[in-house]
C-alpha cells in the first residue's frame, strides 16, 4: 500500500530537533503521505487504524492501540528549529488527538506554525517515498534517513556531532563519541543498509579536531535495485 505514497517536509523541519518514538514518527509521515504539500494543507487530518496499518506495515491487530499511543506522543513533543538564524519552538498539534468513537480513528489538528513547514511548499523541501522507511524500527534510523535523503542530489552529508545529536533529540546523551557510535550511529546505519525496503546504502567517516570527533561525514547512494527502478521511471 505504500508503493506510490510520498512524504514532503520543509528542510527546516528535516533538520529540526525533536524526539519521537518510531510509531509517532510514522504517524506524522503517514499523515503527510495523504496530502499534497505543494498546496494548502487542511489543519485537520483524520487517519484510521486501518490506514495507519496499511501505510506503515503495522499489524492490523494492534494498529488501533499503536495509533492512539502515537497520537498521544505527538501532543507531548515539541520541535526546535533554526530558520534564518532564529531559534523557533513550535508544537506538532493544536490539541490532543481526538479518538473518533466507533471508527478506530483519530483526528489530528496541526498547529498554525507547523503548517508552514508541511503546506504550500515551493522551495527548500525534501520528498521521499514512504515505503523506504516503513520497516525501520528505530527512531534514530528514521531520523538519520531523513537527514541524509535531504542531500540525495549529492550523496554526501557532513554534520557536526552536536547538530546530529540535536536533530535526533539526544543532545543530553552520549557525551563520549564512542557511546554515540555504538548506541546510535552504527545500529542505525546497519538497519538502513540491511533493510530490504530502504533505498540507500550508507558509509561514514569521522572528522576530528585534535583527538575529539567533531563531525560526521556520510556518503550514500541508491541501492542497485532501486537505481534500476528509478531508471525505469525516467523512461
Amino acid at each position: 500500500m505504500t508503493k506510490n505514497y510520498s512524504v514532503s517536509k520543509s528542510n527546516y523541519l528535516i533538520d529540526a530537533s525533536y524526539k519521537l518514538n518510531p510509531q509517532a514518527q510514522k504517524l506524522i509521515l503517514a499523515c503527510l503521505s495523504k496530502i499534497d504539500s505543494r498546496h494548502e494543507v487542511p489543519r485537520e487530518v483524520v487517519i484510521s487504524a486501518l490506514e495507519f496499518a496499511e501505510l506503515t506495515g503495522l499489524s492490523k491487530k494492534n494498529a488501533h492501540r499503536e495509533l492512539y499511543r502515537a497520537a498521544d506522543a505527538l501532543k507531548r513533543t515539541d520541535i526546535i528549529l533554526i530558520e534564518n538564524g532564529e531559534k523557533i519552538e513550535l508544537a506538532w498539534l493544536q490539541e490532543k488527538g481526538e479518538r473518533i468513537r466507533g471508527e478506530a480513528a483519530v483526528r489530528l489538528v496541526w498547529t498554525d506554525r507547523v503548517l508552514k513547514y508541511i503546506s504550500q511548499l515551493q522551495s527548500r523541501f525534501t520528498t521521499y517515498k514512504l515505503k523506504h522507511i516503513v520497516d525501520l524500527q528505530s527512531s534514530h534510523s528514521i531520523r538519520l534517513y531523513e537527514l541524509l535523503i535531504r542531500f540525495n542530489d549529492t550523496g554526501i552529508r557532513k554534520i557536526t556531532v552536536d547538530d546530529f545529536k540535536a536533530a535526533l533529540g539526544i543532545s543530553d546523551k552520549y557525551e563520549q563519541y564512542r557511546d554515540l557510535a555504538r548506541r546510535v550511529i552504527r545500529p542505525s546505519l546497519k538497519e538502513i543498509n540491511n533493510n530490504k525496503k530502504t533505498n540507500l546504502v550508507v558509509t561514514f567517516e569521522t572528522v576530528k579536531k585534535g583527538r575529539s570527533v567533531v563531525a560526521l561525514y556520510f556518503t550514500f547512494s541508491e541501492k542497485r535495485e532501486y537505481q534500476q527502478e528509478l531508471d525505469l521511471e525516467k523512461k
